[in-house]
């Protein structure tokens, strides 16, 4: 394990203490125990199928930039990429490993790369947004004006990169004498801008953030807990959203500890100890979808071919 994904694991363990140091042990025994087993079971089932809409979402922005990969080799690649992530093996962040996957083959190494980001960006466009509309719409109770208008900013700001870099790009000195010019170039003409292919991507994501949003109603009823989706639609995003950054291990303890900010807080929806259960079934629904990558991966040449660096995709002998 790299120096990078030991200190991620000690960030996590930081953060799950402090989280447990307003658990009462007993009464998380008990929560666990009045858990219904069905409700976890859906919860994971349905997690790994939102991972099948993400991965369509990711191939057809790689697609719309020119890299022809088939999506059954496109959602390999996403779960060996999901696996590297989850269970970090000290030489290829997952992000990188699917980015490089998904162009074995084309002489586009730096556009799938390009995708994955530009996947991330969109998807956290998406969450920011309906977090926002929900806000604009029913109010933010749960949620302090500062948060809103940050992320505010993070969409108008992420938007205009999308679609005013582009333009903007050419127009700088170094673009074109430069090799980091011509990279970035590449870069952005990844970022779909048709209203076709946006429109798709998009739907996709929402669909993708409503599951993921819905998936917390089903764990709140299997506690025996009364969350209006209201509530959910406007504080899960920012569950995520914090969640997603890389700064521990699947968000452990991060995503337990913005679960009690969020929802056990005055005035408390939930106990201490139901939003470490949260955070409890959350993991275990990652980490099992994650596993699936890990499964392909050893079924596959892919995470050797990885390993030994050999992934880097060749560009054809010209003729």
């Amino acid at each position: 394990m790299n120096t990078k994904s030991l200190i991620k694991l000690a960030l996590s363990i930081i953060m799950v203490a402090i989280v447990f140091r307003s658990v009462d042990v007993d009464n998380l025994k008990a929560t666990f125990l009045a858990m219904s087993p069905w409700a976890v079971l859906l919860v994971v089932v349905g997690y790994t199928s939102g991972q099948l809409l993400s991965s369509v979402k990711w191939w057809t922005i790689a697609r719309s930039g020119g890299i022809t990969t088939p999506y059954p080799a496109a959602l390999k690649a996403y779960f060996i990429g999901m696996f590297l992530n989850c269970f970090s093996l000290g030489m290829l962040g997952g992000d990188a490993a699917r980015g490089i996957l998904v162009a074995q083959g084309q002489p586009k190494k730096t556009e799938g790369l390009a995708s994955v980001v530009a996947d991330r960006i969109h998807g956290l466009i998406v969450l920011s947004c309906i977090a926002l509309a929900t806000s604009a719409i029913m109010g933010r109770d749960r949620v302090s004006p500062d948060l809103i208008q940050l992320l505010l900013v993070l969409v108008v700001g992420c938007t205009a990169g999308w679609f005013i870099g582009p333009w903007l790009l050419p127009h700088l000195p170094f673009m074109k004498t430069t090799r980091i010019g011509f990279k970035l170039q590449q870069v952005m003409a990844i970022f779909p801008r048709d209203p076709k292919t946006l429109i798709i991507i998009t739907s996709l994501s929402i669909v993708f953030h409503l599951v993921q949003i819905s998936l917390h109603a089903v764990m709140a009823a299997g506690m025996g807990i009364e969350i209006s989706f209201t509530t959910l639609l406007l504080v899960i995003p920012f569950v995520n959203i914090v969640c997603s950054l890389p700064i521990s291990w699947n968000g452990l303890g991060v995503r337990e500890k913005a679960y009690t900010y969020f929802l056990a807080t005055a005035p408390a929806i939930v106990s201490y100890e139901q939003a470490v259960a949260f955070g409890a079934i959350w993991l275990l629904a990652v980490t099992v979808s994650s596993a699936i990558g890990g499964i392909v991966a050893m079924m596959s040449e892919d995470l050797r071919s990885l390993k030994a660096g050999r992934a880097t995709p060749q560009v054809p002998p010209s003729t």
